[in-house]
């Protein structure tokens, strides 16, 4: 009996054994594969980025028995190949393969002999396939991948070789043809860019500044999880730095890093020799080190120069991170910024005429701060007065580095975030940052500029992102800056685009600006530079959108690695049209980027906070593509300076960004209403 055979459709046909459980007999499950080489959706035999079989898997009956199983000469033997891998996997994932049904599989293959630029790369670009039910991957970040065999083309086994993994198609009303087609158009746009590299990369020991809280999946706290498995998925071992008693430091976590040093990391200008100098202790050779908290960025970059390990000048980073230092180097046409010591300054008489020529409305915030605290707009001297003394006696807000009085600009703020290397831009995403409760036009010193809804991809014109582009790349060359992530806010001065309720019903959006004269001409107001990724849920809604990990970036910079850092960095290629999801520019979604609050003072955090939102919301679950809490479940929380969040949602439309608005707009709404419901009925109320 021939095991291969030409089958109708194009389709080879092969029989193999495999064992399913390692208790069994060797090889004594019998799988029939119908398979061919997938056809592009323009009918190309080859791809430059990826090629794929269709495999069509079926069990067969198949007894354990010797006398019956030597029936069965002719049948090749896949134990320990990666069919193998493959049906054992779907054995536990796909109930109807053990049902006898046949299964949908799109194999992919490499272009190329070569490694995989990160072990978890089909699971990172292909998580959120409409089209697919699971992803089985086959090779590590090491494995070294053949090229497609010039032989053997009618035999499954050596083109395995090729694989770096399986995607298991979602069952449909549709053939299994239909279905195969829609998923490689899908990959095509999911996985065109150069994902192997030709070089095995190199196992890397990196330092890390700062474990972040630990994750918790049961709470819905994650920290730094997703920072681990992208090192783990990159080959890079872990060195920790934290105070002693950290979470990493118990041998419990041991797995997630190599080994963890405790440390006083109080003291922040002796913080960069005390690296340097426990580094130099450890036996280990590092090769990196990074932080992914914004208060040990700078500290982290001048521990990098005394190593001698690649990072951007801490001198230059130093400068960014103080705003009134970055404000003298980025000088905006018609930007008033003075930058006070205290607030005895306000009645210095070397001051009076610079201060009475200010202009108002204006932004008294510290010169060094974090998340939006302490800082308020001000709309008279008055107001600007009293500011400036509230910004100094808040206990939760530093102002020992100055307090800094700039002009308040009106305009759509936005997020950017660049990825760079020697001064090219290799990715960048612009999301729209939505008004807060200070840019209203009655806002008083109450009102806060904290976040509240962030939504990718932006609604800004072509022409307006263009000038974000140039604007803030000279920005960040004028200030020193070459390689890296870089997290930037800003504002667009004279937009065509200003936000209204149109409809009436309290959901803002962009529209076109009617009010701005010809003459008045786009520009950018820089608000501030970040020299790493945005925070956790920031990170998450970039990899989610575009598939770019900023975060794996920021490991790849710390060790220089140019190879990896430059495939990693390129979006998906949804094309730019009005009907595609998201808008363009890469995005295969529209995401609003969801923030919880604490509106008020005294909230106990409820259990199960999510549950209780989607109990009354069921119709996010399908769209909430992550969401995670940042206070604990039981505690009490209240603002601090201000500001604070209970959590944030990540919700996705295919459908349009009104769609994906007004979810969050829902959102808000009821997650005030299950805060204020759970505290009245656990007795607890402010």
């Amino acid at each position: 009996m021939d095991a291969t055979t030409k089958g109708e459709g194009d389709y080879v046909i092969e029989d193999f054994l495999v064992k399913i459980f390692d208790t069994q007999a060797p090889a004594s499950t019998r799988v029939s594969c119908r398979w061919r080489k997938s056809k592009s959706p323009a009918d190309e035999e080859t791809s430059q980025y990826f090629s794929s079989l269709d495999l069509l898997l079926r069990l067969l009956p198949l007894s354990t028995h010797r006398d019956d199983t030597a029936k069965y000469p002719y049948i090749p033997d896949a134990s320990g190949t990666a069919l193998e891998t493959l049906v054992r996997r779907l054995w536990t994932l796909n109930q109807s393969l053990a049902n006898g049904t046949e299964v949908v599989i799109k194999v992919i293959l490499a272009p190329h002999s070569g490694f995989v630029c990160r072990s978890d790369i089909l699971d990172l670009r292909m998580r959120h396939s409409e089209y697919i039910d699971a992803i089985i991957s086959f090779s590590t970040w090491d494995t070294y991948l053949l090229s497609l065999p010039v032989q053997d083309k009618d035999n499954l086994l050596p083109l395995l070789l090729s694989s770096p993994g399986a995607l298991c198609v979602k069952p449909s009303r549709s053939s299994s043809d239909d279905a195969l087609r829609l998923l490689q158009k899908d990959l095509q746009v999911r996985l065109s860019f150069n994902w192997i590299l030709p070089i095995k990369p190199t196992a890397s020991r990196v330092a890390v500044v700062g474990g972040r809280p630990m994750p918790d999946p049961k709470s819905g706290m994650y920290g730094s999880r997703g920072f681990f498995e992208a090192a783990q998925a990159l080959g890079i071992s872990l060195i920790v730095f934290d105070e002693p008693g950290h979470w990493l430091e118990s041998e419990k976590y041991a797995h997630l890093r190599e080994d963890f040093i405790p440390m006083d990391m109080s003291d922040l200008k002796e913080l960069p020799q005390k690296l340097a100098d426990a580094t130099r202790e450890t036996r280990l050779h590092i090769d990196g080190i990074v932080t992914f908290m914004d208060e040990y960025v700078v500290t982290t970059s001048q521990a990098a120069e005394l190593l001698g390990l690649p990072t951007e000048p801490a001198r230059k980073m130093l400068q960014a991170h103080y705003k009134h230092e970055m404000r003298n180097v980025v000088h905006e046409v018609n930007i008033q910024a003075v930058t006070l010591d205290n607030v005895e300054q306000l009645d210095d008489p070397s001051l009076i005429e610079t201060l009475g020529a200010l202009r108002y409305p204006l932004v008294v915030k510290p010169c060094r701060g974090m998340t939006s605290k302490g800082i308020k707009k001000v709309l008279d001297e008055a107001s600007m007065r009293q500011a400036v003394r509230m910004l100094e006696e808040d206990e939760d807000v530093s102002a020992e580095y100055g307090i800094l009085l700039e002009t308040y600009v009106d305009g759509p703020e936005f997020d950017a975030n660049f990825v760079l290397w020697e001064g090219q831009i290799l990715f960048l995403e612009v999301t729209d940052n939505f008004p807060c409760r200070a840019d209203a036009s009655g806002s008083t010193l109450a009102d806060n500029f904290a976040e509240t809804v962030q939504i990718s991809n932006t609604r800004l014109p072509a022409d307006e992102v263009d000038i974000i582009r140039s604007s803030l790349l000279r920005s960040l060359v004028k200030l020193g800056f070459s390689s890296g992530v870089f997290h930037c806010e800003g504002r667009m001065m004279n937009s065509s685009m200003r936000y209204a309720d149109v409809g009436g019903n309290g959901i803002l959006d962009l529209v076109a600006n009617d009010s701005r004269t010809a003459d008045q001409q786009p520009a950018v107001f820089l608000i501030e530079v970040n020299v790493r990724p945005p925070g956790t849920g920031g990170t998450w809604a970039t990899l989610l959108t575009y598939g770019v990990d900023l975060g794996a970036l920021q490991f790849l910079r710390a060790l220089n690695d140019r190879c990896r850092f430059e495939a990693l960095s390129s979006p998906y290629s949804y094309p730019s049209s009005s009907s595609s999801p998201g808008d363009g520019g890469g995005a295969q979604w529209w995401l609003s980027h969801c923030m919880v609050p604490i509106h008020r003072d005294k909230i106990r955090v409820p259990e199960n906070f999510f549950e209780k939102l989607y109990a009354i919301l069921p119709e996010i679950m399908p769209h909430v593509a992550r969401a995670e809490m940042y206070a604990s479940p039981g505690t009490v929380v209240s603002p601090v300076a201000g500001i604070g969040w209970i959590a944030y949602l990540l919700l996705f439309s295919r459908t349009s960004r009104a769609h994906a608005l007004g979810m969050y707009h829902r959102v808000s709404e009821t997650a005030k209403k299950v805060l204020d419901t759970s505290n009245y009925d656990s007795g607890y109320e402010s």
